[in-house]
């Protein structure tokens, strides 16, 4: 069920803008769709954070409201979260997979959006969940590799992206290396499948995995796994 105005704006749009829960949860289970968007790209989701209500962010994300949309300024829900400084729903966000590093139109990160509305507690927030997931995933690779792997620097930041919000993923990689690069270094990218459970995150490198390709610039690449990389090095 998908019924919109001139707009764009939907039932369930109207509703969680307006923050009417009661009515949201009965357009939710009688079928409505949580995802549709306007045409500049905003979301139910986006609507309940820019308007800071919380409870009606819950019951979006329980719904399966995508978190990482964007608008066409970019902006995502988290951002807008970030511009009132509601901890909670940044809190909820982080805990459902929104990637803190996701760049608007103009660059921005929602770590940028909390400083510039001096919302120091949730700047801090987004700092300890980015400094927990570079942590848990610098220790899932020392763990996997051994002694057989040293990270010299990451190339780009961590991006999260949920399963459930559709099987495509891209990310620009800009980087140029240094002039003299160590012999026997390079740069190999890593794919990780992790949890987040409040400020705890648990990733893992090996085990099923749902990712069937990955392409950067413009070629596939092979897994690495430890028995390649013993091969490899010798």
């Amino acid at each position: 069920m998908l019924l919109q105005d001139s707009s764009g704006m939907t039932l369930v749009m109207l509703a969680a803008a307006g923050g009417h829960d009661d009515l949201l949860r009965v357009l939710i289970r009688k079928g409505a769709k949580v995802n549709g968007r306007q045409k500049n790209g905003t979301t139910a989701l986006i609507h309940a954070a820019e308007k800071n209500f919380l409870t009606t962010v819950a019951i979006l994300l329980e719904a399966g409201a995508y978190v990482n949309m964007q608008q066409s300024s970019g902006e995502t829900a988290l951002m807008k979260a970030c511009k009132r400084g509601n901890s909670d729903i940044v809190r909820l966000m982080i805990e459902s997979g929104a990637d803190c590093n996701i760049l608007s139109k103009h660059q921005n990160s929602a770590l940028h959006f909390a400083k510039q509305c001096n919302n120091v507690l949730v700047y801090e927030q987004l700092k300890s969940h980015l400094e927990t997931l570079s942590r848990v995933a610098e220790d899932t690779i020392r763990d996997y590799f051994e002694a057989r792997l040293v990270l010299l620097e990451p190339v780009f930041p961590i991006a999260c992206h949920r399963l459930c919000e559709g099987p495509d993923f891209s990310t620009d990689f800009n980087y140029k290396p240094p002039q003299n690069v160590p012999e026997g270094s390079g740069i190999l990218l890593f794919i990780f499948h992790a949890n987040f459970f409040g400020k705890e995150v648990v990733a893992r490198l090996c085990g099923p995995c749902s990712v069937q390709a990955v392409v950067l610039n413009d070629k596939f690449q092979l897994p690495v796994f430890l028995v390649s990389l013993v091969h490899m090095t010798n």
